[in-house]
């Protein structure tokens, strides 16, 4: 798995880790709104407490400054800066000041080191601007600033009387303390975060592990599925209701449904299969039976008359006839259980040995035939001569028994595209169309003495060489078997044409 790609990852991954960012994501959010809150009334808390603290100061400042009662002017400032208790975490007061209007010094609460009536002077630049500013202010305002003691807040209120200025007062409470709460929750918000996210991703982990784990197990049922094992599929426990379990139920429905479809379906194959013994076993009994019951009559009548010359002639050929059918019975029946050893590809050079074949089987019967090959003899196909030979020899053979008063046979075969087709028609009695769709059973026939099995044996030859055989026939008007062959190899060369 490429930890770089998300899209590989697997589920147990993504879904800790979606679980983690987003309690993390809303943890974070959540806190930098509550930190950048509380610093906004932490602030304005301060401030209005600065601010209030100065505004006290100049409300009773007038009367000492005009009786020059510095020293009461010093006790109220005191007094008002102990309101702001010095506690761990809570804000400090740096400074206090009562100065004229020309930045002399009236009151201090270090008046040690800013002694009365000596004119405020600052060192550093910014703190001069702050006094400027101070000296100028007309309302009662807050100002922030830093200095070498970290961040502060300063109130400045005007002192007047009968709409006079006599002066200002001046208040300064450090934020050291403020950011150092808000540092704090910043920490605490973090810590939780991390709480969370870490309860979070285990959470996530026991559920992903639980639906992976199901999830898993419909994958593997499916693949069972696939592989056409549904038998083989065991129902999976729906733990739950929730998608996943109807998924799970499906499933299980499915799997039960696909599992007795499969029991019914070999059931059908093997009642198909008994079937087919059934009447394959009926056939075979049917036509040994025939002409053995013929047979033993012989036998009787030998055994009663040995010495009778007449009869052993006249019954021998009987004999023989009755065996050669129940050796030709059983020969077609071999057909289908024969795998042959060696069937390497053909070419099509024993189409044109067949003619002679025909011909011969034709001998003196009011037959005409036309033998019309277009096929070279270099195409190749992917079965046996023997087998090639056989298909055409039963059809061939077929149609001479349907025009027992003579007729016209035709053999006809070409390439179209990848395949080969060879046509036998003839022009004999036809087949009713009640009788075609049994043609291709075993053991069907019209004639007495068919034994119902060429046409069985030429259709199970066509489909082992994957090809197809159809028939077209009407009463009285003859028929035209056309097979279908593919071809393996490229053609090359010319025809045959002849007619006997």
């Amino acid at each position: 798995m490429s930890w770089y790609r998300p899209r590989s990852w697997s589920l147990s991954v993504k879904i800790p880790f979606a679980h983690t960012v987003m309690i993390v994501a809303v943890a974070l959010t959540i806190g930098i709104v509550v930190v950048a809150q509380a610093r906004v009334q932490f602030r304005e808390a301060l401030e209005e407490k600065v601010l209030l603290m100065a505004r006290d100061v100049a409300a009773t400042a007038p009367e000492a400054i005009l009786r020059n009662d510095y020293w009461a002017l010093y006790n109220t400032l005191r007094q008002k800066a102990s309101h702001l208790p010095v506690h761990i975490g809570e804000p400090r007061l740096l400074s206090g000041m009562v100065l004229d209007v020309d930045g002399r010094v009236l009151a201090h609460l270090d008046p040690v080191n800013h002694p009365l009536g000596l004119t405020l002077a600052p060192a550093e630049a910014a703190e001069r601007r702050l006094l400027d500013d101070a000296l100028k202010v007309l309302t009662p305002s807050v100002v922030m600033g830093g200095g070498s003691d970290g961040d502060f807040i300063e109130s400045h209120v005007p002192v007047t009387f009968d709409q006079k200025r006599l002066g200002v007062v001046r208040m300064r409470a450090s934020m050291n303390e403020l950011n150092e709460r808000i540092w704090r929750a910043g920490f605490t918000v973090l810590f939780l975060t991390l709480g969370l996210a870490a309860a979070g991703s285990l959470l996530g982990a026991v559920i992903s592990s639980r639906m992976v784990h199901r999830l898993k197990a419909l994958a593997e049922g499916m693949a069972t599925v696939g592989r056409g094992e549904a038998s083989q599929i065991r129902p999976l426990t729906a733990a739950s209701r929730d998608e996943i379990g109807q998924v799970v139920a499906r499933f299980n429905e499915m799997a039960a449904e696909l599992a007795e479809k499969k029991r019914l379906e070999e059931k059908l194959a093997m009642s198909e299969k008994l079937a087919s013994l059934g009447q394959v076993a009926a056939g075979v009994a049917h036509e040994v039976n025939n002409p053995l019951g013929g047979m033993l009559n012989c036998i009787n009548t030998l055994k009663t008359h040995p010495d009778d010359p007449a009869l052993v002639q006249r019954y021998l050929p009987l004999l023989e006839k009755g065996l050669n059918r129940i050796g030709a019975t059983v020969q077609g029946l071999l057909v289908e259980l024969h795998e042959e050893i060696e069937a390497k590809p053909c070419d099509l050079a024993c189409l044109s040995d067949l003619r002679e074949l025909v011909a011969a089987e034709i001998g003196d019967r009011k037959i005409v035939l036309n033998w019309d090959n277009h096929v070279p003899d270099e195409v190749c196909l992917g079965c046996s001569c023997p087998n090639l030979q056989q298909v055409v020899l039963n059809l061939t053979n077929n149609s001479i028994q349907a025009m027992p008063e003579g007729g016209a046979l035709a053999f006809r075969s070409s390439r179209e595209n990848d395949s080969l087709v060879m046509e036998v028609e003839d022009s004999g009695v036809g087949i009713p169309p009640e009788h075609q769709r049994h043609l291709f059973d075993p053991f069907f026939t019209s004639r007495p003495n068919g034994t119902g099995l060429g046409l069985w044996v030429t259709y199970q030859l066509v489909q082992k060489m994957r090809g197809t055989i159809q028939v077209e026939s009407k009463p009285g008007q003859g028929s035209l078997f056309r097979v279908q062959l593919p071809i393996d190899g490229d053609a090359a060369g010319a025809s045959t044409h002849d007619t006997v």
